[in-house]
């Protein structure tokens, strides 16, 4: 399918300047569909989109309640490909916009390019030992992006013209309770510089360790999906990786990673990337810019010694 238009549909505002350029360079119209009230809608005129479009979903609703009508708003142009923010809210929305639209969901997609007029997705697939290039053949197309795929703007620029969406959900969802989730509210994303963790780890009780070397560095911490998943040491939302947190910093330090394909695939565009593991044929080391082959809880201490 050739590109006329990229409809970005988000839970959060703040991915709306970097997704919206990223839009910008794969077609000329970008809509930008948002929960949230008029007035929110409109601290983000500047993101780059063309239109904002705003859901007002109330107190007990969700944004999914939506998806029918946003499906009709995309449906108004002949083709259009469909951007959703990958968080645990978006992929419940993009499975119901691809039931209304028709379509098949591509997920975590962690690389997109235009060739011959048509949108190349590229996503890891078989459990993170592979990625696949893959396209549309409908006239619409779901995908599911997280954030640090595109370069985010310095600034932001434009002035969206700000609508409300046309019609109100047929059968919303009614939330009976609500109980918040106490987890870590760090944006690694924007971090310059960061300290990841892996299962070289020995226990819970040496993140101390790693987090003094972050302080020293002025770093925030991150970790690989096993620490966060199955040892359940940081919150999920402090695992890199593709289908994690994608970043970018201006130096990570990696320690006790193995070097995974999914795992690389959130770490690899870090302008410097330093890797301490004991195991010299691990594979990080291939994509490290300089690596050390020892103990880390040997390093790591004469590390903070020497930088404090």
């Amino acid at each position: 399918m050739s590109i006329q238009s990229v409809f970005i549909v988000s839970d959060n505002y703040a991915v709306l300047p970097e997704f919206c350029a990223g839009a910008k360079n794969l077609a000329d119209s970008v809509t930008a569909v948002v929960f949230g009230d008029e007035a929110a809608a409109k601290e983000y005129a500047s993101c780059g989109a063309d239109k904002i479009v705003y859901c007002p979903v109330s107190e007990e609703g969700a944004p999914e309640d939506y998806a029918e009508i946003i499906a009709a708003l995309i449906k108004e142009q002949p083709k259009a490909i469909v951007m959703v923010n990958n968080s645990i809210r978006g992929r419940c929305l993009a499975g119901k916009l691809s039931v209304y639209l028709d379509t098949a969901v591509l997920g975590s997609v962690n690389e997109l390019t235009v060739e011959n007029d048509v949108l190349c997705c590229r996503r890891v697939v078989y459990g993170g030992t592979a990625q696949r290039k893959e396209s549309f053949t409908a006239d619409y197309g779901v995908i599911t992006i997280s954030t640090g795929i595109f370069e985010a703007p310095q600034e932001t620029s434009g002035n969206a013209e700000i609508l409300p969406i046309p019609g109100e959900p047929a059968a919303p969802i009614r939330r009976i309770s609500r109980s918040e989730k106490k987890e870590g509210t760090v944006n690694l994303v924007a971090a310059k510089r960061i300290v990841d963790v892996g299962r070289g780890l020995a226990s819970e009780e040496d993140l101390e360790m790693c987090r003094n070397l972050a302080k020293v560095l002025d770093a925030e911490v991150g970790c690989s999906r096993p620490v966060a998943e199955n040892n359940k040491w940081m919150p999920k939302a402090c695992y890199l990786g593709i289908t994690g947190v994608q970043v970018k910093p201006e130096l990570i330090v990696v320690l006790g990673v193995s070097g995974q394909v999914q795992h690389i695939g959130g770490i690899n565009k870090s302008k410097v990337i330093v890797a301490i593991n004991k195991d010299k044929a691990a594979p990080v080391f291939k994509n490290a810019d300089f690596g050390l082959v020892g103990d880390m809880y040997k390093i790591v201490p004469a590390l903070i010694e020497k930088l404090s």
